[in-house]
């Protein structure tokens, strides 16, 4: 089976998620691996990665909807905007 994941932003007070410019965000087949943010966890993607995804991506996972069609997986991740102070987040290693 393959899974697409596919991150869409809402905005803090917003009602509907954001797209981004990429329809799938991450693309991996059976044998390989990939983690799964679970509602409630902090994402922070820089958004740098022209493999990936070039629209910056931070906050909580709000919901998490998985569909299957065939032999595909498409998920799809909203990251809802918060008020966390994202310097308690972080190990004290990491960089910005």
């Amino acid at each position: 089976m393959k899974y697409g994941i596919d991150y869409r932003f809402l905005p803090k007070g917003g009602a509907t998620p954001v797209d981004n410019t990429n329809p799938v965000d991450v693309e991996v087949d059976q044998d390989q691996f990939a983690l799964i943010p679970n509602v409630g966890d902090f994402v922070d993607i820089p958004g740098d990665d022209p493999g990936m995804r070039n629209v910056p991506l931070k906050g909580k996972v709000r919901s998490r909807l998985f569909r299957y069609v065939l032999n595909y997986c498409y998920i799809t991740i909203v990251v809802e905007e918060t008020d966390e102070d994202w310097a308690k987040l972080r190990p004290k290693h990491a960089n910005n």
